[in-house]
């Protein structure tokens, strides 16, 4: 038996003892019907999905502020690396407009090109730009116009590019004198 029918019987059987007036039943709760206890529990069970997807939702948003992060840092960093290549390439071209000035006034007589006919690859190599493989062209085209700025020899080009890559200038500089 279900507590609410013991009750209502409890409460029969003092009425009838007279120990309780019959107003008592009136007012006692009477007892659910199933369909009390169906619709009981599916509101539980609608409260819990409700729950549920509240979690859900607050789980994505979660996950899309986690991913908006994510894209931000990333961009951050990427900006960061562009400013960096963007400062190497000034100070790049402050170094190769001294060199040119130098070259052209004459003031400077350790970078002079006329060396007597011998080309010294070791002072001309830190004016080559550094290569990077994202913009392969861009490297190239820069080298030739600083080559023919420089008036670095054609021939002297494949050595320059090769100690740029390899960092291995001393192998290389027999072969240029």
């Amino acid at each position: 038996m279900r507590k609410d029918e013991i009750k209502r019987y409890v409460l029969e059987y003092l009425v009838d003892e007279s120990i309780l007036p019959i107003t008592v039943l009136e007012t006692a709760i009477t007892v659910p019907t199933d369909n009390t206890f169906e619709l009981k529990r599916l509101e539980i069970e609608m409260n819990k999905e409700i729950r549920l997807k509240e979690m859900e939702r607050e789980r994505e948003r979660e996950e899309r502020e986690m991913q908006m992060q994510m894209q931000k840092e990333k961009e951050e960093r990427e900006m960061q690396m562009q400013m960096q290549r963007e400062k190497e390439a000034r100070e790049h071209e402050f170094r190769l407009k001294q060199l040119e000035l130098g070259v052209i006034k004459g003031s400077d007589p350790k970078i002079g090109l006329d060396t007597g006919g011998l080309f010294d690859v070791s002072k001309h190599v830190k004016f080559v730009p550094k290569f990077q493989e994202d913009n392969v062209e861009k490297f190239f085209n820069h080298f030739e116009k600083l080559g023919e700025q420089l008036k670095w020899p054609r021939d002297k080009w494949s050595i320059l590019i090769q100690s740029n890559f390899t960092g291995k200038l001393k192998k290389c500089i027999p072969l240029c004198q």
